[in-house]
């Protein structure tokens, strides 16, 4: 078949798709993309989109495979080494997983999701100290977000680094007071001004 054909076919077949995903028939639109895969095997958007549509239905493993085979048509596309080390660490591969996200982020250091993503893991293989570099790029990169906050507190809180971990809820509280109490419930730290009515 002609690549002008191949290429309006796939068009065609990408829209069926999406009009499909519109009323929820998530079947149909990976049967349309299945048939633009038959004749383009390589079309790495197509399989970053069915493997979201297979992830969505529940079905994680046709989804890493799915990214698997993304990263190798297109070894330097980020997001996709992201979303497959957010499904590996799903599944609960985390060494795999800390390889996508370092990936992720040798490809593009600015992605926030992957250092935290990489530090999670390294925190579920019980590697605490590890997770410290990932988790302050985190925070560094957004930092007005709780989670890569209250991440380094606990990190700190584990392996005993009270002062630091006091200071990383202090400024958690600034922000996010909410979350800084969570913090503060399950560390027996108070920080701020209400430290000095709780001893």
């Amino acid at each position: 078949m002609p690549l002008i054909v191949q290429s309006a076919r796939a068009w065609y077949l990408t829209q069926l798709a999406a009009i499909a995903q519109l009323f929820k028939q998530r079947d149909a639109a990976i049967a349309y993309y299945d048939k633009i895969l038959v004749q383009q095997p390589r079309h790495s958007l197509t399989l970053s989109r069915v493997a979201f549509l297979h992830h969505e239905a529940g079905d994680r493993a046709r989804a890493i495979a799915d990214f698997e085979r993304v990263v190798a048509i297109n070894p330097k596309d980020a997001n996709s080494w992201f979303n497959l080390g957010f499904l590996r660490q799903e599944a609960g591969d985390h060494v795999a997983a800390i390889v996508a996200f370092e990936r992720t982020t040798s490809l593009n250091e600015t992605h926030d999701r992957a250092w935290y993503g990489n530090a999670l893991s390294l925190i579920a293989l019980d590697q605490h100290s590890d997770a410290i570099l990932p988790l302050k790029k985190n925070v560094t990169l957004q930092p007005m977000s709780p989670y890569g906050h209250m991440a380094l507190a606990r990190v700190y809180f584990k392996l005993g680094e009270l002062e630091r971990c006091e200071k990383r809820m202090l400024r958690l509280k600034a922000f996010d007071p909410k979350s800084a109490v969570v913090l503060e419930d399950e560390t027996g730290i108070r920080v701020g001004i209400d430290r000095w009515w709780t001893h």
